[in-house]
């Protein structure tokens, strides 16, 4: 489900063009752009053919996200949390490379900025 946080001040036109381009950026993260090791606002708004300038409006406005890395790191997380699960024995910094982290620590600090523990207390607590 798409949700757009600012639509108020749109008439229902551009509301509808709104959630269409929310639904490409959507399609574009799912096919798994947010795991490439250096993916970039333009290189989204390339892979999306939206103007970077809406893409960035788009993720910061319409979705409530800081910023760009805010936005790529929430779609990384998530995977972590599910793959963290599903895959008990699969080292964690295997799991942030697959992901497009260069470092663990930077997948650490990700990763409890979100959820509020490191990915293995998060293992420990929830895995089987």
């Amino acid at each position: 489900k798409i949700d757009i946080e600012s639509e108020a001040d749109l008439s229902p036109t551009e509301v509808d063009k709104v959630k269409q381009q929310l639904t490409q950026l959507h399609a574009a993260m799912e096919s798994g752009f947010y795991r490439s090791e250096k993916p970039t606002i333009a290189g989204l708004a390339k892979t999306v053919s939206i103007p970077e300038y809406l893409v960035r409006a788009l993720i910061n406005e319409h979705l409530g996200f800081r910023n760009f890395n805010d936005y790529i790191n929430q779609w990384r997380v998530n995977e972590a949390k599910a793959q963290l699960l599903a895959e008990p024995d699969k080292p964690i910094m295997n799991i942030a490379l697959d992901l497009g982290y260069r470092t663990l620590s930077s997948f650490n600090r990700a990763f409890k900025e979100r959820v509020e523990l490191t990915p293995s207390q998060f293992r420990q607590k929830y895995g089987c």
